[in-house]
């Protein structure tokens, strides 16, 4: 029995030493999460501390461009960049005709030309198919032209058989002639 119980003993050691080395790597990820995650803060707070200095730079930089036009105009003696009290004035240039954007007109030129073939092209090609459609079908007729070349038909149809029953005795008096002088 004092076999078993060492080798129990044994591996209960081992179970507690492999828990012992997780709690140790669990506590070694978490110290490095840690420190990674104040990195980032710390990496976040330079980077808006840098942001925010360059928008001071640039906005610094658009002031001086703006103070040295108002110099510029005052320079002129025209009175430009001076306000109603004196003070500084900023003026916006009048717009050209030129500020429309290029390939505008060419678009445009298109659009009203398409514009205008739909209004007006589309009810003249309707009118040219109906003509088209109408040219191909026979003229209606009316009731007495109808009857007319009824009538006229069947006195065609009568004729064509009063002309085969003509031919008809025409051959058979030929036969007999020629029966008749054989014999």
């Amino acid at each position: 029995m004092q076999f078993k119980y060492v080798i129990l003993v044994e591996q209960q050691t081992a179970a507690e030493a492999g828990a012992q080395a997780r709690v140790q790597a669990q506590e070694a990820a978490a110290q490095a999460r840690a420190e990674a995650q104040a990195a980032a803060a710390e990496a976040r707070i330079e980077a808006r501390r840098i942001q925010e200095q360059v928008q001071r730079d640039v906005q610094e930089q658009i002031r001086e461009q703006v103070q040295q036009r108002i110099h510029i105009g005052e320079g002129q003696g025209v009175g430009f960049g001076q306000g109603p009290d004196g003070g500084p004035m900023i003026m916006v240039p009048p717009r050209h005709q030129n500020d429309i954007p290029p390939h505008v007109m060419e678009i445009l030129t298109v659009f009203m030309v398409a514009a205008v073939i739909c209004i007006v092209g589309l009810p003249i090609a309707r009118a040219i198919g109906r003509w088209i459609d109408r040219r191909g079908l026979p003229s209606p007729v009316n009731a007495e032209l109808s009857a007319q070349m009824n009538r006229i038909e069947q006195a065609v149809d009568t004729m064509s058989v009063e002309v085969e029953r003509i031919s008809e005795a025409q051959r058979f008096q030929a036969k007999l002639l020629s029966d008749q002088v054989r014999a």
